[in-house]
């Protein structure tokens, strides 16, 4: 027989898993404040229950972490056996459906360094596409290892790997949404991304777009000297101009994108791919919508007398 305390229990149990389900989709570390209450409607010979559950989900910039302290010739032991588990997982990880959550969640709040390997290892799996949503969740949750770093360590690790360049396009979409999901800005280093490779440079844009939590004297200086049309020079066109070769338009100038495919010069956008001639997909962030941005920001700034 079922009991209206039961049921209650049970429904408490569900809501309270829905609250949970949301804020892990958020990236948060925890709820807190949680309240559950509890409404008893009747009427017409009917009994019914509202059930609201109302948590804040939080994210954790940092994470205290243990480090390895000899005192008196004693090296700490709850680190040692972290460090052999981090060795155990290493040395047969293969993908990240070979880890259960668990694994993955050790592995994220774990603060280990050795992991980095893995993570770039995981970011280069793709399950966006597939039915089994467990490997994408697992996957979320390992990306969560650098929310558990001290945020300069994690700024330096990924702006580092876009720095020297030797990336997939899926580990730097990657990147780019950790670094804009966690808010990792740090405009020193955007700066040495602007002058490097296409991906680090379409990563520093997104970072200029970004909002800061405060501004430095160093921060203002650099938004300052990139202010007016500065952006821009970072992207110059990247197609190239040949002439065509067809049977009736034999001699005029065409342009053609990455892609392969080739446009009457006076297109702005190719036939084929719709990307500009600077590369930047129709719907992508551009130069131009940055530098109104940072220009406005600057002149927000000014008028704060920072």
């Amino acid at each position: 027989m079922r009991t209206s305390g039961g049921i209650l229990m049970r429904s408490d149990k569900r809501v309270t898993k829905t609250l949970k389900q949301h804020a892990q989709s958020l990236r948060a570390d925890a709820i807190i404040g949680l309240s559950v209450d509890i409404d008893e409607i009747s009427g017409k010979g009917s009994q019914m229950f509202m059930i609201t559950a109302v948590g804040t989900p939080v994210h954790l910039k940092e994470v205290a972490r243990v480090q390895i302290e000899k005192q008196d010739g004693l090296l700490d032991g709850v680190l040692i056996q972290q460090k052999v588990r981090a060795d155990i997982i290493l040395e047969n990880y293969k993908t990240v459906e070979s880890i259960n959550r668990e694994t993955a969640e050790f592995i994220a709040t774990s603060g280990l360094r050795e992991f980095e390997p893995l993570l770039f290892r995981a970011m280069n799996e793709d399950y966006d596409s597939g039915i089994d949503q467990s490997p994408k969740d697992k996957q979320e949750i390992l990306f969560r290892y650098f929310d558990y770093l001290p945020a300069d360590e994690a700024i330096a690790i990924l702006y580092n790997a876009l720095l020297e360049g030797n990336l997939t396009t899926l580990q730097v979409k990657r990147i780019n949404a950790i670094i804009t999901s966690s808010n990792f800005i740090d405009y020193a280093k955007a700066i040495n991304l602007l002058n490097s490779n296409t991906h680090a440079r379409r990563i520093a844009l997104k970072i200029f777009s970004l909002d800061k939590d405060w501004y430095s004297k160093e921060d203002v200086a650099i938004l300052k000297s990139l202010e007016g049309n500065a952006l821009a020079k970072f992207f110059p066109e990247i197609v190239q101009v040949e002439e065509s070769k067809g049977m009736f338009s034999n001699g005029k100038e065409v342009w053609r994108c990455e892609c392969g495919h080739t446009n009457k010069l006076d297109y702005s956008n190719c036939g084929s791919c719709t990307r500009d001639k600077r590369g930047f997909a129709e719907k992508s962030l551009k130069p131009e919508e940055v530098q109104e941005r940072l220009n406005r920001r600057v002149r927000i700034i000014e008028k704060l007398d920072l």
